[in-house]
C-alpha cells in the first residue's frame, strides 16, 4: 500500500495533491451538511421522481462531485489568473531589462530613445540640453589593463553622472565608454547654467585622472552639447533616432579637439553629417564608376626650378554635389572599410598615366598604416607596378609623422619590404607631432615633408620661420631632403630657398592637376614660372 501511494505521489505533484485534498474536504463538508440538515434532500426528491431508477446515494455522491468540480474550476481560474498576472510581470521585467544597461544601471540606447519619445510626447523636447561625454581612452585601457579596469571606470562615471542628475534629469550609458545627460528644466537659464556645472564637474572628475584597483588612470574624454533649443524648426524634425544621430556624430567630430574643449552641434555639423551620410551611401558606387579620380600635385626643385616629382591626391566629382573633399571621403573610406579599394584604384590610375611621362617624375602616394600591415594591400600594391611597367624607384611613399611616432613597431616591417624594393619613404606632416631624435634615428626614411601649417605663415610668424629653418636644418644634418608644402606666397618660396629647402610644393607653382594637364604642365612649366615671376 505504501508502494503504491509513493509511486501515485511521484505521478502527481504535490501541488495536484493539495487540491485534491481541498476538493475531498469540500465534498466531506456537502455530506456533512446533508446528513445534519438535510440540505440537498429536496433535490434528491425531485429527481428521484423525475428519474425513479435512481438511488438517493448516487444522486448524493453526483451533487457532491458537481459542486467539487465547479470549485474546482473556480480555483484553476483563480490559478490561471495568477499565472497571467505573473507573466506579464515578468514580461514587464523582461521589457525593462531591454531599456537597462548591465553594468552601469542607467538607461542603455534603446532606454534613452524611449526616454527622448517620452518627453517628446510631453512637449518637454524644446526645452532640453543633451550632454555627452566620451572616454576617448577607454579602449586603450582595456588593452592594457583588462576590461576589468575599463568597466571599473565606466562605473565610476555612471556614478558621477548619476550624482549630477537632478529629479528631473535623466542618464544613459548608450555604448563603450560613452553616457548621454538630458538636462530638463521649464527655464532656459537653469538648463544653461546646471549644463555648465556638469561640464566643469565632469572635467574636475577627470583631470587629475582616476585611482583604480591601486592604478593611476589618465583619462582624455570627448565632450558635446546638443542644444534643442536653438533652433526649434530643424528639432522639431528630427525623430528619436535622429537625435541620437546627431549625439553620436557630434562625439565623433569632437575626437580632433581637445579633451577640454566642448563640442557644440550647430549648423556647420549638421551639413557634415548629410555630407558624410551621401559619402557613405554611394562611396563605392563612385569608385566602381570612376567619379573618383587621381589628381596630381607637382613638386618643384628649388635649385633648378624644375619639375621632379608628383604627388598624387584622389578628387570626387560628384554629379550634384560637385567636388567632395578628400579630407571628408578618405576619412570615411576608412570608417567602411573602403580604403584598400580606394587605394590601389588611384593607384593604378595614376600609374598608368605615369607610363606616358618622363621617366625621372616620381609619384609620391600616401598610404595608411592599416593598407601598409596588410599583405594582400601591398602584394597587389607591387602587382600594379608590374602591370603597369612602373619602376619601384620612380614612387615614393608618405607616412604622417605620428604614424611613425604611434605604429612604428607595427609599420616597421613593411616600410622593410617597401625599402628592399626601391621604394623612397618619406615622412609626411612634420612638425605637427611628437617627434625626437630617436625616432628619427630608428626610421628608415628618405625625406622629411615640412606641414604647410608652418610655411603658410612664416613671413609673419616668427615661430613658424624657426620651426622651418630648424627642421632644414635638421633634414641637413641628417642628409635629408626636405620638401615644403603649402607655398602660396613667392616670398616664402624666396625665404624657403635662402634657408636651403630643397623641393617645393603649392599652389604658387600650381593646383592639382587632372591627368590631361600633367604632361603639358610638365613641358611648359619653365614658361609659366617666368610670367608668374613678372605678375609677383
Amino acid at each position: 500500500m505504501l508502494t503504491w501511494y509513493c509511486m501515485l505521489y511521484k505521478i502527481i505533484n504535490k501541488k495536484a495533491l493539495i487540491e485534491l485534498a481541498s476538493i475531498g474536504g469540500i465534498m466531506a463538508f456537502f455530506f456533512w451538511i446533508d446528513r445534519s440538515f438535510g440540505l440537498l434532500d429536496w433535490i434528491t426528491k425531485e429527481f428521484l421522481l423525475a428519474f425513479p431508477g435512481l438511488r438517493q446515494y448516487t444522486l448524493n455522491m453526483a451533487g457532491v462531485s458537481f459542486v467539487g468540480l465547479l470549485v474546482y474550476s473556480i480555483m484553476q481560474r483563480v490559478r490561471g489568473r495568477q499565472e497571467a498576472i505573473a507573466r506579464k510581470t515578468l514580461e514587464k521585467f523582461l521589457k525593462q531589462q531591454d531599456f537597462i544597461d548591465s553594468e552601469t544601471g542607467l538607461s542603455n540606447r534603446l532606454g534613452f530613445k524611449l526616454m527622448l519619445g517620452e518627453l517628446r510626447n510631453s512637449q518637454i523636447m524644446p526645452l532640453n540640453v543633451i550632454l555627452a561625454f566620451e572616454i576617448r581612452n577607454l579602449d586603450s585601457i582595456g588593452s592594457v589593463h583588462g576590461a576589468a579596469i575599463a568597466t571599473m571606470i565606466e562605473n565610476s562615471y555612471s556614478q558621477q553622472i548619476r550624482h549630477l542628475c537632478r529629479e528631473n534629469d535623466s542618464a544613459a550609458r548608450v555604448g563603450n565608454g560613452r553616457f548621454y545627460m538630458v538636462i530638463n528644466s521649464a527655464d532656459p537659464d537653469e538648463i544653461k547654467a546646471h549644463s555648465a556645472h556638469v561640464l566643469s564637474e565632469i572635467k574636475k572628475f577627470s583631470e587629475n585622472g582616476l585611482l583604480i584597483d591601486n592604478l593611476p588612470m589618465s583619462i582624455h574624454l570627448n565632450l558635446g552639447l546638443l542644444d534643442l533649443d536653438a533652433d526649434k524648426k530643424v528639432t522639431q524634425e528630427w525623430d528619436e533616432e535622429g537625435v541620437v544621430q546627431r549625439l553620436d556624430y557630434m562625439l565623433y567630430s569632437s575626437r580632433n579637439k581637445s579633451h577640454e574643449l566642448v563640442a557644440t552641434y550647430n549648423e556647420k555639423m549638421e551639413q557634415s553629417l548629410k555630407q558624410r551620410a551621401l559619402v557613405e551611401t554611394e562611396l563605392l558606387d563612385a569608385l566602381n564608376i570612376g567619379q573618383i579620380s587621381p589628381y596630381f600635385q607637382p613638386f618643384i626643385d628649388m635649385k633648378t626650378n624644375q619639375v621632379v616629382g608628383l604627388e598624387i591626391l584622389a578628387r570626387w566629382e560628384h554629379p550634384t554635389e560637385g567636388f567632395i573633399s578628400p579630407d571628408v571621403f578618405v576619412h570615411i573610406a576608412e570608417d567602411v572599410g573602403a580604403m584598400r579599394d580606394l587605394t590601389l584604384l588611384m593607384l593604378k590610375r595614376a600609374c598608368e598615366a605615369a607610363v606616358n611621362w618622363p621617366d625621372e617624375i616620381k609619384l609620391a602616394f600616401n598610404i595608411s598604416p592599416n593598407e601598409l600591415r596588410s599583405e594582400k594591400t601591398m602584394d597587389r600594391f607591387f602587382e600594379i607596378l608590374k602591370e603597369t611597367g612602373v619602376s619601384s624607384d620612380r614612387v615614393e611613399i608618405e607616412i604622417t609623422e605620428n604614424a611613425f611616432i604611434e605604429e612604428v613597431g607595427e609599420i616597421s616591417e613593411a616600410i622593410a619590404k617597401l625599402k628592399k624594393r626601391g621604394i623612397q619613404i618619406s615622412i609626411d606632416d612634420f612638425g605637427t607631432g611628437f617627434s625626437n631624435l630617436t625616432h628619427l634615428k630608428m626610421l628608415p626614411f628618405d625625406k622629411i615633408k615640412i606641414d604647410q601649417s608652418f610655411i603658410r605663415d612664416m613671413a609673419s610668424n616668427p615661430d613658424s620661420e624657426a620651426i622651418v629653418k630648424n627642421i632644414i636644418a635638421l633634414g641637413k644634418s641628417l642628409g635629408l631632403p626636405t620638401v615644403a608644402e603649402g607655398i602660396e606666397l613667392g616670398e616664402n618660396r624666396d625665404m624657403l630657398h635662402e634657408l636651403g629647402c630643397s623641393v617645393g610644393q603649392g599652389y604658387l607653382y600650381a593646383k592639382a592637376l587632372n591627368t590631361e594637364e600633367v604632361l603639358p604642365f610638365i613641358e611648359n612649366y619653365q614658361s609659366q614660372m617666368v610670367h608668374l615671376d613678372k605678375v609677383a
